[in-house]
């Protein structure tokens, strides 16, 4: 009963979640942007009202005040204030006479300094390449210029400019953060089914096996009250053999998403338990090597977990054989403080789009197999051990090598 409604109810606090983020997300952004765009307008409107009032003074001049004098005098005291960005004064030989926002000192132009003064020049030919220069006449009617204003781009338009990328690019990270978001939280919720599920098998597991263990006993008594008998004691110790297999079994999964403890072991022991398991179960033509450089050395793991990672590894290689003949090896060794075990199979081999979706859970070619063997055994041992697991190298028909990565951290 638990079971069907936790995913549900997951799902529903999920959907709710993601439709107030990208509500309220989308809100926040159309705000910023609304309030944004208004403070670049009534910028845009200050600069643009420098210009008219400029013609409008000078327009209004009487015919003997001395123009050179007037302009300066009004671009030091009205437009000086008002902008904050490059602008040049020149007389009609566009030689300048004054400059704000630029990187050289306020003095007259003959008294610069060579550097200061090509510097200044350059600036006036980029500016006006850009046409972005202003001819100031006697009057409209007359083509005799007495003044050039040169100007360059103020901050307001900089930021005009770079409001389409900062659009884009907010949008583009409110969205990737949704996206992230949503799939981090599947992915808790798959975790937390993964272990749910974990736990409640090993649940189920226990009541039958302490039944089955008690009804081993009873029958154990008997048969040595009535005498031995060699061929039932067999029985009863393969009995034995195999409850205490599904006991294993059971525990193992109620070590998932449970705290696990990494105990001094030995590692090679537990691959040699391991291989010599299952090569007696081999086919004739189906050879299994077990190369080891790590004898006699002790390292933290979980000892279960490894195990049982291991035989899901053996088993997708024998898988992997298809019956034909052929040899699988088991390498361990010592690299720069890590221990590496692989595996390499002389099966069918993968396609490279497989090397990473053949750790998903679901994956398999058998049709009775859930797929959950390599998925469980990368969980064991990069999500409980902090190691690394991965297809090595895989050819088509030629086999596959999966590797696996333990460090002592």
């Amino acid at each position: 009963m638990k079971f069907g409604i936790l995913p549900k109810r997951a799902n529903f606090n999920h959907n709710r979640f993601m439709t107030f983020y990208f509500a309220v997300g989308s809100l926040l952004i159309l705000l910023f942007f609304i309030i944004y765009t208004n403070s670049l307008l009534n910028n845009i409107k200050k600069d643009v009202q420098v210009v008219p009032d400029l013609y409008s003074k000078f327009i209004s001049l009487p015919d003997d005040v001395n123009l050179e004098d007037f302009l300066l005098q009004y671009f030091m005291s009205e437009i000086i204030p008002k902008i904050d960005y490059p602008i040049i004064l020149a007389d009609s030989l566009k030689k300048p006479f004054s400059w704000e926002n630029i990187k050289v000192e306020k003095k007259p132009f003959s008294q610069l300094g060579e550097k200061q003064q090509k510097y200044i020049l350059k600036k006036i030919k980029k500016l006006e390449a850009q046409k972005a220069m202003i001819p100031l006449k006697y009057n409209l009617e007359s083509d005799k210029v007495f003044s050039y204003v040169y100007y360059g781009e103020s901050k307001t338009m900089k930021q005009l400019r770079i409001m389409p990328y900062l659009e884009i690019g907010l949008m583009l990270f409110f969205v990737i953060l949704g996206v992230y978001g949503l799939t981090s939280m599947r992915r808790t919720e798959r975790d937390l089914l993964w272990v749910g599920l974990a736990k409640e098998t090993a649940h189920q597991f226990g009541t039958p096996i302490s039944s089955l263990l008690g009804w081993l006993d009873i029958l154990s008594t008997k048969f040595e009250e009535k005498g031995d008998d060699p061929e039932m004691v067999t029985m009863l110790n393969y009995m034995k053999t195999d409850i205490d297999r599904l006991h294993n079994v059971a525990s193992r999964f109620g070590k998932v998403g449970s705290t696990i403890t990494h105990n001094p072991s030995d590692l090679h022991q537990i691959i040699l338990e391991t291989v010599e398991h299952f090569r007696r179960r081999l086919p004739n033509q189906t050879k299994l090597e077990f190369e080891s450089k790590i004898k006699d050395m002790e390292f933290k793991f979980d000892p279960d977990l490894i195990k049982w990672t291991l035989e899901n590894m053996l088993k997708n290689a024998i898988d992997a054989m298809q019956g034909k003949s052929g040899k699988i090896t088991v390498n361990a060794f010592r690299n720069d403080n890590k221990t590496i075990i692989r595996i390499k199979d002389e099966g069918v081999g993968l396609p490279k789009s497989m090397y990473k979706r053949i750790f998903y859970p679901g994956i398999t070619n058998k049709e009775r197999g859930w797929g959950l063997g390599l998925s469980l055994a990368k969980r064991i041992i990069e999500d409980y051990h902090h190691g690394k697991i991965r297809v090595l190298e895989s050819k088509i028909n030629e086999g596959t090598t999966f590797e696996i990565i333990l460090s002592e951290d």
